[in-house]
């Protein structure tokens, strides 16, 4: 069986969430990067924890459909979307769902034990790094790019237009040839 892979929906407005509703209406998996942060709901006293994208107007979608089939069901959304493309070639930029594993573990909001950020691609791709693969914790066996940062490392993972960057010692990677 082949390899599922994932797409990317930009959506406008920050409607990633009533998009969210949608996709899960219509039993098509999909996962939007999410951490916590303090909000204060009308009446109360006491800010709480809640979840809110980290990015907003980005979700990625399983790809379950065939391109054709998959257009025309987010038609029936009711939001503005539209399917990311690569640039040049205008065909779907189409993620493994290998790497996707990968980047769902990075952004994990219940791991908080290491700073995390959230980048554009273009700033990520900036950086000046070497391609390592962590061999040890929690993030053993994914790979991404070492870089150096406000003299820090960084490990970085980018998938879809987004890379998240997280704090791991150098110490934890080795450089892939």
């Amino acid at each position: 069986m082949a390899e599922s892979k994932w797409v990317v929906i930009r959506t406008f407005n920050r409607k990633e969430m009533e998009v969210s509703s949608f996709l899960a209406k219509n039993e098509l998996h999909h996962f939007i990067p999410m951490t916590y942060t303090e909000k204060l709901k009308k009446g109360e006293d006491k800010p709480r924890m809640v979840l809110v994208p980290v990015v907003h107007n980005y979700i990625f979608v399983e790809k379950t459909l065939e391109e054709t089939e998959l257009r025309s069901k987010l038609a029936e959304c009711g939001f503005p979307l539209s399917l990311m493309m690569n640039k040049g070639s205008k065909t779907l930029t189409e993620i493994s769902d290998h790497d996707m594993v990968e980047f769902r573990l990075l952004c994990d909001p219940d791991y908080s034990k290491t700073p995390k950020e959230f980048v554009d691609t273009e700033d990520a791709e900036a950086l000046p790094g070497k391609e390592v693969m962590v061999v040890h914790g929690q993030f053993k066996g994914i790979r991404g790019k070492l870089c150096k940062k406000n003299q820090k490392y960084w490990f970085v993972k980018t998938v879809g237009g987004i890379s998240v960057m997280l704090r791991i010692s150098r110490w934890y990677c080795k450089v892939v040839d």
